[in-house]
Formats: structure tokens, C-alpha cells, sequence
């Protein structure tokens, strides 16, 4: 596999090591691993779903061929392109007992908020977006998976901060509901990254199909 690998410089043809943000992973991988099985009926896929910070060092340490991550950090040896913009929003199950209106970070700090930890990129928006604001939430619990919170946000546990576009499903199922705030949250500029030295027929048509899926599933702005 490693001769194959390198004499081709084609990931697709060996193990493919994709690390992917949650949004992408809920809306789109299935269609992805289904796509490309018809491409390729060899290929073996290894998927790591992560933050910003986690999938970033995992990059940089050259231990996945492509990902998909919000503002990334990466070294000179990873290619990046942007595809889109991920807009945040707080949203609330229908029978949590919050205002209707549109809410201030102060006001907002009241309720019980879950976010996702320190190293997700989402946490810095989060935690500047307060700051910039003078205000301070009360209770604040942390999550790492989207899917956890999103279930504690359907059970009335807390107000969550979830990309919007993942929470739509819920939102016109009448089971949760967005919760308006201003200032408005900044989206995450998303960016698909790959080892440069990897880049070829294989990962283009990766890259391709990827862009092809987002569009598809109104997945980023």
C-alpha cells in the first residue's frame, strides 16, 4: 500500500485519511463515502471527525490527505481553499422558556448555554462575541460533539450554539427554534485542506466531488 501510494502520489489509492468539521460529517459524508465507493470500489476510508484544533495539528503532523475545517491552521505544506462560510446561531428547544425577542449577549447570559470546548474554533467566536460585548454568562457547560448538544437543546437542557444549516431538520420539524440575537454571530470561514504533495488526479476529483456535495446540500453560504 505505501509503494502504491507514494509511486502514484494518489491517496485514493490506498487508505484514504479524511478529517472532516461535524457540519460536513451530519449533512454530507454519507453521500460522500457513497460517491466515491462508485468511483472507487477498492478504497478504504479512514474518517476523523474533529474541531478546528484537533484536525488542524492532525494536517500539520501530515496524518490525513484532506479535510474539511473551519478557519484552519495550517503549515505552508497544506494547500487550503476556501468553500464557504458556516453560520452559528443559538437555538432552543420549543419548550425551553426564553423571550421571543431578539436578545443582547447580557440578556442571553442569563439561561444556561452549551457550547463546544476550548480547542473548536467555535468556543474563540463564542467567548469574543461576549467579551465584545461586556457581558458574562452565569452557566456555561461544554460539549465536543454537535449531535450531544443539539439533544440536550431538543430536551429543554440549555440553549445551544450549533451551526445553522446542521439544526435546519429540527428547526422545520417545529422542534427547536432559532433564538435572534444582536449583535448577529460571525460565520467560520471553511476551507478544504490537503497535503501538497499529495495533489493530483485523485484528490481533484475529490475536491471536485466535495465542492459538487456542498452546493447540493446548501451546506455553507
Amino acid at each position: 500500500e505505501m509503494v502504491e501510494r507514494f509511486r502514484s502520489h494518489d491517496p485514493l489509492k490506498g487508505r484514504l485519511r479524511l478529517g472532516l468539521n461535524e457540519s460536513f460529517a451530519l449533512i454530507c459524508l454519507p453521500d460522500l463515502l457513497g460517491r466515491l465507493e462508485q468511483r472507487y470500489p477498492a478504497i478504504r476510508t479512514s474518517v476523523f471527525v474533529g474541531d478546528t484544533g484537533t484536525v488542524s495539528a492532525m494536517l500539520d503532523a501530515r496524518e490525513l490527505d484532506i479535510a474539511i475545517v473551519s478557519e484552519p491552521h495550517v503549515g505552508a505544506h497544506v494547500k487550503r481553499e476556501p468553500i464557504g462560510i458556516n453560520r452559528l446561531g443559538w437555538f432552543a428547544g420549543t419548550g425551553f422558556d426564553v423571550d421571543r425577542g431578539v436578545l443582547t449577549p447580557a440578556e442571553l447570559c442569563r439561561f444556561h448555554l452549551i457550547v463546544s470546548p476550548p480547542t473548536a474554533r467555535m468556543h474563540t467566536t463564542v467567548t469574543k462575541w461576549f467579551a465584545d460585548a461586556g457581558a458574562s454568562p452565569s452557566r456555561v457547560s461544554t460539549c465536543n460533539s454537535i449531535s450531544v448538544t443539539i439533544l440536550a437543546v431538543l430536551r429543554g437542557k440549555a440553549i445551544g450554539l450549533v451551526p445553522v444549516r446542521v439544526m435546519q431538520d429540527e428547526v422545520d420539524r417545529g422542534l427547536a427554534r432559532l433564538v435572534p440575537v444582536t449583535p448577529e454571530l460571525p460565520g467560520h470561514r471553511v476551507s478544504i485542506c490537503y497535503q501538497t504533495s499529495e495533489f493530483g488526479p485523485g484528490l481533484k476529483v475529490l475536491v471536485d466531488l466535495t465542492r459538487e456535495l456542498l452546493v447540493r446540500h446548501n451546506l455553507f453560504r
